[in-house]
């Protein structure tokens, strides 16, 4: 027959008859080509190394490789662990093999420091990959389905490093180093930011200095660290902010560091101070977020770098000045993390781009039911002394222009919110208002963890009625208030419980309609575990603040404060003293003369500098109120074409004036005119102004040239008005006058007949109101002690489980927009007054003594009839104003006729500068009863206008002429404007000794109002148009009946008269101390200083001005719905460091791993947390009315209101844009009041405040945890990428990874099991399918950057499936046996049992000839044992998955299975034989999840986590029925090495992929290969632990397990000496002694010959041809083969082959002719079911079987690769005459060979000799 050659691989798909020619049927640890067309006996194992230290007897006997990374130059990097079961602190390691060295590099210590612990474990195989990187440093990247992903410079550590155990020469004190290694950034401490703040008196800051260039707006500071390769983390904190403005803490007065429009420039700069620092990064990164405006920008600034540790100072200082090199970032760089995942199972690169695959992630630590049992207790801090403010009559009128600010006294700056660390640390939080907090923890990596809500505390249950009663049990006034909502409302919602014992200083809130999900989440734990409470389904709580009505909550400490009035005052501003007395001017110097023209009045001259004298009071100092100006403008009125000499009086006075005006004649005597000439509105006093004449000069011995006028006269002058000297001359013309004045010299010779020699004016003042008494001025310091409402928490216990992922905690708030706010504002409430009267005339127009007509003909009213109306009062009225109603008592709760208000203004600043929506608006509680300090207003004066007046001509006919003057007769416009000012003083927030029972609005009636306006209020129910003329905006609201407040606490006394009831009582006996009028002339008065004892005997300043403080309220049922939709800010509170260490219990035993921990927030932060929305500000606003009726006279009335409010703004730094938008105190109180009316201060448009002063630290800031969505940690088909590497750069990429940037596949093709690469082409391997990406991710921009397409797409267009079925075809679920060589990606889809080369196509190549083996043998034992139960973890180094190397020597993938086999007392164990009762304890006792074994629920051995547990039984002598009574041990897991349940099993076949052929099976069947570009090597752990020199000799090596073995080696060295190798596995065969006790694998080869299948032939012999090589590589005669099988269908034949006895050589082949059948004979019966029928044969006999070979056993045992013949088949006694000749039609042989000695065989070809059978 023609011989076989063996090129077409191993093949068994086919029946032996149908073997395909050229392949062979079976082969053990056989290779293919070591010569061409040869199957050679494969080289066996070399030590070339071993784990461990270097000089260890015996290695590292448990060290296992887990992972391991061929890099460049043929270096791989080990990843190691310890798994020695004793060692309490089993320690990881990272080696280099380079030069078969194997070199520990990395080997932290971790005992005592679990933190060092890379945490490599077995049952977690490491994956990775490797880049060098631009500065030429190797860096792998690695994962492993269990730590996060990581990246490791190799060359650093080997650079930098002093020892393993020291990560890359860094010394930490942070004890966090490990986790620098993360792939994703890990920040390890979070920096913690802080603002110098100095201590003293006064104090203060270092954040805000000068030398810089910031503009207006607020500033925050984002942190991240950055390492020595340029990765940063994600920006791991966010400061509170810090507004800039443009004046300074030292500002006197404070109240003039106000705020500035958006951008403005200033010279500030900023530096904040950073503390807990971790030093194991080399750099911290600021980048700067401006909010300006309505843009938010960033500035990146310069990198700072860390000191190496230990450090001298331990913070670093981070200024900005705005001029310094800083760049533009975006602020999403700061806002957006780059994305951060717990696990990756897959890691790959292609073109520079890092993917990570099957990942997880997860924010969720779980602490919801923690946070559950968390209680809040509100707390305060007192800043005493609070914003002192100086209301000096100086002030008031100049603003300190003429006497020292704050009568020289020193202000500290540090006591208001303009003070930078107030801000920063202490903005508070509304009074009586609700909030919602959370709890978020900073992960060790520095992101957040979801954000935890802490209820609000549990409802009192004692109090009756109670905070959760219907209000309507407590009187009448609370029956209102449930009717708002009746099923919603509660008490809670409308009084004050905080006060009740047990109550934490809080008041009660829940929601009406949102309830807590019925989930484990809001079940109740405290360190002892589940308290037996929870929230499920019941109302969601928050947290609702303490009110005013509070003692030791309410926000101003005391009720008159330190308060003081001073007098006499300092002085008058603006310089105005009171006058009485005279002075007089001679003649300027000569030369200044004035020519004095016809019929145009020339000044005449009088020199300042020359005074005569001056005598009185006020005299010398009235002389600077005359000026004397040489050189006037050209269109100057008072001295056209000649110099100004004028006199202007500074206050109203009367003016009497005597002058004598010498003129000299050029020629002629013209006449020539003097007089006095006046702009004042009034007529003369006395006498007339002082004209007279010159008709013929020539007077007084003079001569013919001279004479003189003289004359007097007096006026009365407001301030302002003037008053001078003319003179004419006729027979002048304007340019050639003929007569001047003259000069003294010209002068000087006149006679005594005249009344002087030479030229003066006189003149004599007297100030209107010089009667004034100067102790009626006072002064008065302004202070008050204030309180912060903070919160502190207690019962923040974190288990350790938790506070081990996490390094601290912070605080968030639910932001509180308009929607959410229950206190839409806070300011005084100010009655209205109700009249009926004619609107659009006064009083004295009324009262005109003229023609009536007339004034009608000015005045148009609309209407003759009365209106009713509401006057918007400036201030309360006295009680007159108030109006009988019946009204609900406080005291009492009923109903009482009394004089109370209805209608009220209400000037909150946050409400009129953003006039947002009033419709919430349901109430109002009053929080305070204010006593103000009140002064009348400075005598301000309207300015004069042009007034029409009608009036009759001569010829009885109306004329309109204009009149530039005051008017109230005719036009109702008077010269005075009436004027107040109030500045609260005391603040009694309980002034009835009972709470305060809030009072609701009346039908509509709530809207802003315009300044200058009348509102018709009827359709909002105010009963009446609202009269607003020349006043200022305001909000208005109206009481419902029953609801009027009782006018008994704001009775005031502008008139000095206090009315109760029927009795007057007088509280002085002058007009001088009533307010609200015009005292001409003067400045303000204080009309109640403190300590002024009126004459009714009671204190004078708590009885003139009072009234209450208000919150206007809104009733809602619900706040902050829902739980998980709120946006969070950042309070600025956070535990960290050694601090968190206070919260932490143990979760086993409940104690506190600290010793002593309180678990109390103000154990470790005392003061309290802060971070809220609300400023404490002095608050002041105008309020002006015109009145415009009948019944009133016309005079303006004008306030000033000042008083302490809460606000979401911080008022102070409200802000001046023009002269529209002046405020007091910024703007002096005369300024203020002389305009407000006429110009609308409170307008929406005038009020400038800079919206970014009230911004908060909302930056960066965390989400809450999800209420009932599924939370998503688990994103198994996801493939995320990195930045994609910048070869020029020295920042990693790999490990920058933007949050878009990610992929997810289709979910019904199983989770993502490993991404590979091939020509260029990422795969995505799924369990169930294989998806290739198609092209580049990127297109080229014109610029020459790239782009990604579409948005957040990875890829441009979504990758293929390569082949697409219903099920999916071609997955993977052996990540470890899928590998990439040049010749395609090869993998296994062990579910489908099949395996696949994707290389063009992809091809199924376990068909090509053992598509049957892999069906029946890529399955697992123990799944087919166990069911769908246990699905095992893919991982070989534990004993169960697949992996697979290449072999670039003989160009062959290797593909190993390694599997378990259970043993009986496994399957015992899990019967129901073993224990019929059910047991379901929890193995972990951690509340996780397990699975009995068996389906009904009674096994013993537990599956958790992917480990069986077992607990032995045994019965119970009390029990009656055994089978129920059963005791069970505690649970043990079961180790895989355990040789009691589990026996190790698996195969190692190889195939070709040049060829396309499956080659052999091969008898090693390690954990773990690795591969370099010339070798592969190996790993076993088939060798028991080795410490002693017998158990070495026993095992063969003395390395054992910890040895790494070269593969393909058929010789080995020692000393110089060649041994051969061959068969020889994981041994050491090179060791003399040990060479006769090893254990050699056999070199098997089987084929089939069937080349005449059509014919049934007698085989007689067979012979090969083979090459036979000795150990130094010389051919040898030798036949090669030791032992050889035959077999056909029925018969086989073994035995060893011995030279000359049944074998020899024949030319170039070895024949063997010797071979019997020797397969053991047996009757094969009918009634054994043999085939035969029972029928009668032809011998006329029934069958009753027949003599042939088994029919029930096997001829050959098969395990997987293992085939060997079956020992019962086989009769070696048989006799001759049954050894039969081989008949078939086919033959199979297998030849063995034992390795022995040592021969390399190249077998080439075989044949058979057949003859035909002849019988």
């Amino acid at each position: 027959m023609s011989e076989n050659r063996y090129i077409k691989g191993l093949f068994k798909d086919t029946a032996h008859i149908d073997q395909p020619a050229n392949t062979w049927r079976y082969a053990k640890n056989a290779i293919f080509n070591d010569k061409h067309g040869s199957i050679s006996n494969e080289g066996g194992t070399v030590l070339a190394g071993h784990l461990g230290g270097v000089g260890s007897s015996y290695g590292d006997q448990y060290e296992r490789v887990v992972g391991t990374i061929t890099v460049n130059k043929n270096r791989v990097i080990f990843f190691v662990v310890d798994t020695d079961p004793s060692n309490p602190d089993p320690r990881s390691s990272i080696a280099i093999w380079e030069n078969e060295i194997y070199t520990r590099i990395y080997r932290p210590n971790v005992a005592g420091k679990p933190q060092w612990n890379l945490k490599f474990s077995v049952e977690h195989p490491i994956e990775g990959t490797f880049k060098v990187d631009s500065k030429g440093d190797l860096i792998v990247y690695w994962t492993d389905d269990l730590n996060p992903p990581r990246a490791f410079n190799i060359d650093r550590q080997l650079r930098d490093s002093p020892s393993i155990g020291n990560l890359y020469g860094i010394y930490s004190p942070n004890l966090r180093d490990i986790n620098i290694l993360n792939l994703f950034p890990h920040a390890g401490a979070v920096p913690h930011i802080m603002i110098g703040d100095i201590g003293g008196s006064p104090g203060y800051q270092t954040v805000v200095k000068e030398g810089g260039g910031l503009r207006t707006g607020v500033y925050y500071l984002a942190l991240a660290y950055v390492d020595d390769d340029l990765v940063a983390t994600n920006f791991l904190t966010v400061s509170n902010p810090i507004p800039i403005v443009e004046e300074f803490d030292w500002t006197k007065p404070t109240t003039k560091k106000d705020g500035a429009k958006a951008g403005n420039q200033t010279t500030k700069s900023l530096t904040w101070r950073v503390s807990n620092l971790n030093y194991d990064y080399k750099f911290l990164r600021p980048v700067v977020i401006r909010k300006m405006g309505d843009a938010t920008d960033a500035y990146k600034l310069n990198d700072v770098e860390i000191e190496v540790f230990p450090v001298s100072i331990p913070y670093l200082n981070i200024t900005f000045s705005g001029i310094e090199g800083f760049s533009s970032g975006s602020v999403e760089e700061v806002i957006i993390d780059t994305v951060s995942y717990t696990t990756a199972k897959t890691i790959q690169q292609l073109d520079g781009v890092l993917y990570l695959g099957n990942l997880t992630a997860s924010t969720d630590l779980g602490y919801q039911k923690y946070a559950n049992n968390i209680k809040l207790l509100s707390e305060v801090k007192t800043i005493t002394d609070f914003d002192v403010y100086w209301a000096t009559v100086d002030n008031f009128e100049t603003g300190f222009g003429n006497f020292p600010v704050d009568k020289g006294y020193l202000t500290d700056q540090t006591k208001s919110y303009r003070y930078i660390p107030n801000i920063f640390k202490y903005t508070g939080y509304t009074r009586d208002e609700t909030y919602a907090f959370y709890i978020a923890f900073v992960l060790n990596d520095g992101s957040m963890s979801y954000g935890y809500h802490i209820p609000g505390r549990v409802a009192d249950e004692t109090t009756v009625p109670g905070e959760l009663d219907a209000p309507s049990s407590l009187n009448d006034i609370y029956g209102d208030l449930e009717d708002i909502s009746p099923s919603a409302s509660k008490l809670f919602h409308w009084r004050d419980y905080s006060t009740i014992g047990g109550n934490n200083r809080m008041n009660y809130w829940e929601n009406n309609t949102e309830l807590y999900p019925n989930t484990e989440n809001y079940e109740i734990w405290d360190n002892t575990g589940y308290t037996g409470n929870d929230l499920k389904g019941l109302n969601v709580r928050h947290h609702h603040f303490p009110s005013n009505w509070s003692n030791s909550r309410k926000s101003i400490v005391q009720g008159t404060g330190g308060c003081t009035t001073i007098g006499p005052s300092d002085g008058v501003a603006d310089g105005v003293i009171l006058r009485d007395g005279a002075f007089s001017f001679r003649h300027a110097p000569d030369g200044n003369e004035t020519g004095f023209v016809l019929d145009h009045f020339r000044t005449a001259t009088f020199a300042q500098n020359n005074p005569g004298s001056s005598t009185g009071t006020g005299a010398a100092d009235a002389i600077a109120l005359w000026s004397a100006n040489m050189s006037p403008a050209a269109n100057s009125n008072y001295g056209t074409n000649g110099p100004e000499n004028v006199f202007t009086a500074d206050q109203e006075m009367d003016v009497t004036v005597g002058y004598q005006v010498w003129a000299k004649t050029t020629g002629g005597g013209t006449p020539t005119e003097c007089k006095i000439v006046s702009d004042a509105t009034n007529p003369p006093i006395s006498g007339s102004l002082g004209s007279n004449s010159i008709n013929n000069f020539g007077g007084c011995g003079t001569g013919s040239s001279f004479d003189f006028c003289r004359g007097s006269g007096s006026v009365h002058l407001m301030a302002g008005e003037k008053i001078w000297i003319r003179c004419q001359s006729d027979g002048s013309d304007a340019n050639t006058p003929r007569v001047r004045q003259a000069r003294e010299s010209e002068i000087s010779g006149c006679d005594a007949s005249c009344f002087s020699c030479f030229q003066f004016v006189n003149f004599e003042v007297l100030s209107t109101n010089a009667t004034a008494d100067p102790s009626w001025y006072n002064d008065a310091m302004i202070c008050h002690d204030v309180r912060v409402l903070g919160f502190e928490l207690e019962d923040v216990k974190v288990p350790k489980s938790i506070a081990d992922k996490v390094q601290g905690f912070r605080i968030y708030r639910a932001k509180r927009d308009h929607s959410n706010r229950t206190i839409l504002g806070q300011a005084p409430i100010l009655p209205m007054s109700k009249h009926k009267s004619q609107i659009g005339i006064c009083s004295e127009a009324v009262a005109n003594s003229g023609d009536p007509d007339l004034v009608k003909d000015v005045l148009i009213t609309l209407q003759e009839n009365p209106e009713e109306f509401w006057n918007v009062d400036p201030w309360p009225l006295n009680n007159s104003s108030a109006i009988l109603y019946s009204t609900y008592n406080d005291q009492s709760g009923g109903m009482a006729d009394k004089p109370a208000h209805k209608v009220y203004s209400f000037h909150d600043f946050y409400l009129l500068r953003t006039h947002n929506s009033l419709a919430p608006a349901t109430h109002v509680k009053l929080i305070y009863h204010i006593k103000n300090l009140a002064w009348n207003g400075p005598a301000i004066d309207q300015d004069k206008k042009m007034l029409p007046k009608v009036e009759f001509d001569g010829n009885g006919v109306k004329r309109v002429n204009d009149i530039w003057n005051w008017d109230p007769d005719n036009n109702c416009y008077p010269r005075e404007i009436n004027s107040a000012i109030f500045i609260g003083y005391e603040y009694a927030n309980r002034p009835l000794g009972v709470q305060m029972s809030p009072r609701l609005l009346g039908q509509k009636a709530k809207t802003y109002l315009l300044g200058d306006s009348i509102f018709e209020g009827q359709d909002l129910g105010f009963g009446g148009k609202i009269f607003n003329e020349f006043g200022t905006s305001a909000v208005i609201f109206g009481l419902k009946d029953l609801h009027e407040i009782d006018s008994e606490y704001t009775l005031n006394s502008p008139d000095g008269t206090l009315n109760f009831g029927n009795a007057a009582v007088q509280t002085s006996t002058s007009s001088w101390d009533d307010y609200g009028y015009n005292q001409l002339g003067h400045a303000s008065i204080l009309v109640n200083p403190i300590g002024f004892t009126a004459p009714d005997g009671q204190s004078s300043h708590a009885r003139r001005s009072q009234y209450w403080m208000a919150n206007l309220g809104a009733f809602k049922s619900d706040l902050y719905k829902s739980l998980d939709s709120n946006e969070l800010v950042f309070t600025g509170f956070e535990v960290l460091g050694d601090d968190f260490e206070n919260y932490v219990f143990d979760d086993d035993t409940g104690s506190s791993t600290y010793g002593g921990a309180t678990y109390k927030t103000d154990t470790t932060h005392p003061e309290g947390i802060f971070g809220g929305d609300t400023y404490l500000s002095r608050y002041g606003y105008s309020v002006a009315v015109k009145p415009s009726n009948a019944d009133e006279t016309s005079n303006p009335r004008r306030a000033l209101h000042y008083q302490i409010v809460e606000s979401t703004d911080n008022i102070n730094f409200r802000h001046v844009e023009s002269s529209d938008s002046f405020y007091f105190p910024n703007t002096p109180a005369r300024t203020m009041l002389k305009y407000a009316g006429n110009i609308d201060f409170n307008h929406k448009d005038n009020i400038k405040y800079n919206d970014n002063y009230s911004a908060e630290n909302d930056i960066r800031t965390v989400f809450p945890l999800p209420l009932r969505d599924t939370i998503q940690t688990d994103f198994p088909t996801r493939t995320h990428r990195s930045a994609k590497n910048d070869t020029t750069s020295l920042i990693d990429n790999y490990r920058v990874f933007l949050a878009n940037q990610f992929k997810d596949l289709p979910k019904n093709r199983g989770n993502l099991s490993k991404l590979s690469t091939f020509n260029n082409l990422l795969y995505f391997h799924m369990e169930e399918s294989l998806f290739a990406a198609k092209g580049k991710q990127s297109m080229s921009m014109k610029d020459g950057s790239e782009a990604f397409v579409g948005s957040g797409d990875i890829f441009q267009q979504d990758p293929d499936e390569i082949i697409q079925t219903k099920g999916g075809h071609g997955g993977t679920q052996s990540q470890w046996a899928a590998i990439t060589t040049r010749h395609g990606y090869f993998f296994v889809d062990a579910a489908a049992r099949k395996v696949f080369l994707m290389s063009d196509k992809l091809q199924e190549i376990s068909t090509m000839g053992m598509g049957t083996w892999f069906r029946e043998n890529l399955g697992f034992n123990l799944l087919a044992s166990l069911g769908n139960i246990f699905q095992g973890n893919d991982n070989p180094i534990t004993g169960m998955g697949l992996h697979a190397v290449w072999d670039p020597k003989y160009k062959r993938i290797i593909l190993t299975k390694r599997d378990f086999d259970p043993t009986a007392a496994f399957l015992f164990r899990i019967s129901d034989e073993y224990e019929p009762s059910s047991f379901t304890t929890d193995p972990s006792n951690k509340g996780e999840p397990f699975t009995h074994i068996n389906p009904l629920g009674y096994s013993n051995i537990l599956f958790q986590n992917g480990k069986f547990y077992t607990a032995d039984a045994t019965t119970s002598t009390s029990c009656s029925a055994i089978f129920l009574c059963w005791n069970f041990g505690p649970w043990v897991q079961i180790e895989f090495t355990d040789l009691t349940y589990f026996t190790p099993t698996g195969w190692t076949i190889s195939y070709y992929p040049e060829m396309g052929i499956w080659g052999s099976f091969h008898d090693y069947v390690p954990y773990k290969y690795i591969s370099t570009s010339t070798d592969f090597y190996s790993f076993t752990d088939t060798h028991p632990i080795i410490s002693t020199a017998a158990q070495s000799l026993a095992a063969g090596t003395a390395y054992g397990n910890a040895g790494i073995w070269k593969h393909n080696q058929g010789t080995t060295l020692e000393s110089g000496v060649t041994y051969g190798n061959r068969g020889i596995l994981y041994q050491q065969g090179n060791i003399a002694i040990w060479r006769d006790s090893l254990n050699r694998a056999l070199f098997e080869f089987e084929f089939i010959h069937n080349e005449t299948k059509g014919d049934t032939l007698l085989y007689s012999a067979f012979d090969y041809t083979v090459e036979t090589f000795n150990i130094k590589d010389i051919s040898i005669l030798n036949h090669g083969f030791t032992t050889f099988w035959i077999y056909n269908t029925f018969q086989i034949y073994y035995d060893d082959l011995e030279y000359l006895v049944n074998i020899r050589r024949i030319g170039n082949e070895w024949k063997v002719n010797r071979f019997r059948d020797m397969a053991a004979l047996a009757l094969n019966s009918t009634a054994s079911g043999y085939y035969m029928s029972t029928n009668t044969n032809v011998t006329g006999h029934v069958n009753v079987g027949t003599i042939t070979t088994s029919a029930t056993l096997n001829m050959f045992l098969q395990d997987g690769m293992n085939e060997t013949i079956n020992a019962s088949f086989i009769d070696l006694g048989k006799t001759w005459d049954q050894q039969r000749k081989f008949i078939d039609k086919w033959v199979g042989i297998r030849l063995i060979y034992d390795n022995i000695s040592n021969n390399l065989l190249n077998l080439y070809a075989t044949n058979v000799a057949v003859r035909n059978m002849t019988r």
